[in-house]
């Protein structure tokens, strides 16, 4: 018959300055870029309008055209062609999206939904911050 074995609750380890330094860079390196977005339902619709979302839409290194973040996920906001319908004139609708984490050499950037229409969001001269969390107001 096995014998049984009290599991050790006492096992300390202990990680040296330089390896902690170098996981804790590891892990900002994988981290996202979490983008909370609001808009308001527009006075020039009798309800408000609507709103959604493309898949295109990135995080642009402001001085490349070669370096480009796409979207990863999006919560609480329809994909295009979807829709949110707004009820009434001046709504909020309140979404979050996700893109892989920004680049350390990014000091600043752009936030770009590529349309095919070309009227999508879009925000300039974002500047990268060390949580990786914007707020956004379209």
């Amino acid at each position: 018959m096995p014998e049984k074995y009290a599991p050790k609750t006492d096992i300390k380890v202990i990680i040296d300055k330089s390896a902690k330094e170098s996981l804790l860079n590891d892990f900002q390196e994988e981290s996202c870029t979490i983008v909370h977005c609001c808009t308001v339902g527009k006075t020039k619709y009798i309800n408000g309008g609507w709103v959604n979302i493309h898949p295109t839409t990135i995080l642009n290194k402001t001085d490349s055209f070669l370096e480009d973040l796409p979207m990863l996920h999006a919560i609480n906001i329809p994909m295009a062609p979807a829709k949110h319908y707004f009820k009434q004139q001046g709504d909020v609708k309140r979404f979050t999206l996700y893109f892989p984490a920004i680049p350390k050499d990014w000091t600043i950037f752009s936030f770009i939904e590529l349309t095919d229409k070309g009227h999508g969001f879009t925000a300039h001269n974002l500047t990268r911050n060390q949580t990786g969390i914007y707020k956004l107001f379209f």
